[in-house]
């Protein structure tokens, strides 16, 4: 996969998010299968992916006053590093920055890298 595709995967789960009865079209993407089984199981596994985020965040950050967007892109790395197994964390860490970086600071990838590696190094 690549980072365009992880980009277009978070596009997807904030467009619905933010309007939940809207269809979502995901158009034509080589990795289009990978994209609805992370998007359908981001939404099944949600609560369980925020207690996971939850658990990895330091003392010093509060679930609440994290951004939207930055809650969808460590909520949905997470859910591949538990539920796809056969892509190598280091990928799917790598690309997530590489998404995060679109969006935000290095302050947010920091965090974003640090609460990837936390998770990944607690289900490995």
């Amino acid at each position: 996969m690549k980072t365009d595709t992880r980009k277009k995967l978070v596009q997807k789960i904030y467009e619905k998010t933010n309007n939940p009865e809207g269809l979502i079209s995901f158009g034509k993407d080589p990795y289009l299968r990978h994209i609805k089984k992370v998007f359908k199981g981001y939404f099944e596994k949600e609560n369980e992916l925020k207690e996971i985020l939850e658990e990895s965040l330091s003392d010093k950050i509060n679930y609440k006053n994290l951004d939207q967007l930055l809650k969808i892109i460590l909520k949905a790395s997470i859910y591949e590093l538990k539920y796809c197994q056969k892509i190598p964390f280091k990928v799917v860490i790598d690309q997530y920055l590489d998404v995060t970086a679109l969006f935000f600071s290095n302050d947010q990838k920091r965090l974003v890298n640090g609460v990837l590696d936390r998770v990944a190094t607690k289900l490995n």
